[in-house]
């Protein structure tokens, strides 16, 4: 619950920071003086704009004492008392945020985003007229090629029959249907399919007919986690070597959720970096911070993930070969417990946070 409403504040701080860029007028930092404002310079003028000795300014003169004149009354940028609390509120959450380095944050088993990522959510339709509702589900968001898609009916109404088809997201063909007499369907997957695919069920329920759709994520794997080698210490960290078969070079994003022997989340470790095809080393690092003691520990829940290098690209994702990895005892008594450093960039959000936060 923690780490939701860390994450919901974040984002609202996005929102705040883009309304306050968009809306706040530009005047407020602008003073212009055109032509017709400028004061016609008159002999009894001049005579005003004498020294304390009796000399008479230059035009220089008047216009340093001008611009002078138009520092000291320009406006201060002050912000609304609602943003600064806003702002003081995520200044306190990202103070927080900064105990941990952003590779290797902690967990706890409420974390669904993280111990899921991977999970599809059902949203029930009304159907029938809105009299019931009903949900096309699926065992997971993302699927990969060779893996079967299995698709089933959630709902209270008993279901005769069902005619499924999948279809491209994005053109529209339609890729393979199939019609049971159940309420779940499987599709064998076939190497061609593209990434997006919506699935249409046309189901007879008991008493009447109705339409479905889910969509999901389908991909051929660009890289696999082939093996995960014995944990090193290094300082205040547990660097975990990640052997990985890559297919397509890129840049390459790996997350995987660290445990306890005993099924106890503890971490999601994430690191990033740019691979060329064939075989690869990537190292995840545990923080000292996120382990509660020594003991037996295993890793979990990989996500391999080809990022985007350059607008319009999609990403792409790998697998796994195992779902978990044992990392055997892990002694940490053996790492050193400095605090963490923020870096640069993290430093100079936390400072603009806080000078938003008291501006």
């Amino acid at each position: 619950m923690k780490k939701r409403k860390i994450a919901a504040a974040l984002t609202g701080g996005c929102v705040l920071l883009w309304g306050a860029a968009a809306l706040w007028p530009e005047k407020q930092f602008q003073t212009q003086i055109t032509p017709d404002e400028t004061p016609e310079r008159t002999p009894e003028k001049m005579k005003q704009e004498a020294g304390p000795r009796g000399e008479t300014m230059t035009r220089g003169a008047i216009s340093e004492n001008h611009e002078h004149s138009e520092l000291s009354t320009e406006p201060e940028l002050r912000l609304p008392v609602e943003m600064k609390t806003q702002f003081a509120v995520l200044s306190k959450v990202y103070a927080a945020e900064l105990a941990y380095p952003a590779y290797s944050r902690p967990i706890t088993a409420q974390d669904k985003q993280w111990l899921e990522p991977n999970r599809y959510m059902p949203v029930k339709a009304p159907v029938l007229d809105g009299e019931d509702s009903a949900a096309l589900v699926l065992k997971k968001y993302r699927h990969f090629f060779p893996e079967d898609i299995r698709l089933s009916i959630q709902s209270g109404l008993p279901v005769a029959a069902m005619t499924v088809e999948l279809f491209d997201l994005q053109t529209h063909q339609r890729l393979t249907g199939k019609k049971t007499l159940e309420n779940q369907v499987v599709f064998p997957s076939e190497e061609h399919w593209p990434d997006e695919i919506r699935a249409k069920a046309t189901v007879d329920f008991s008493t009447g007919t109705d339409i479905l759709t889910a969509d999901f994520q389908f991909f051929v794997p660009v890289a696999e986690v082939t093996q995960v080698a014995k944990p090193v210490i290094s300082g205040a960290n547990v660097e975990i070597p990640v052997m990985l078969t890559v297919k397509k070079a890129g840049i390459y994003r790996i997350r995987a959720n660290l445990f306890t022997a005993s099924g106890q989340p503890v971490a999601v470790l994430t690191a990033k970096q740019t691979l060329a095809a064939g075989e690869q080393i990537m190292t995840l690092q545990a923080y000292h911070q996120v382990f509660a003691g020594a003991g037996e520990f295993e890793l979990r829940t990989f996500q391999v993930e080809k990022m985007s290098g350059f607008p319009g690209e999609k990403s792409q994702y790998g697998i796994s070969q195992q779902p978990g990895w044992p990392l055997g005892y892990i002694d940490t008594s053996l790492l050193s417990d400095e605090p963490y450093v923020p870096t640069k960039a993290e430093q100079q959000r936390m400072n603009f946070l806080e000078s938003a936060a008291s501006g």
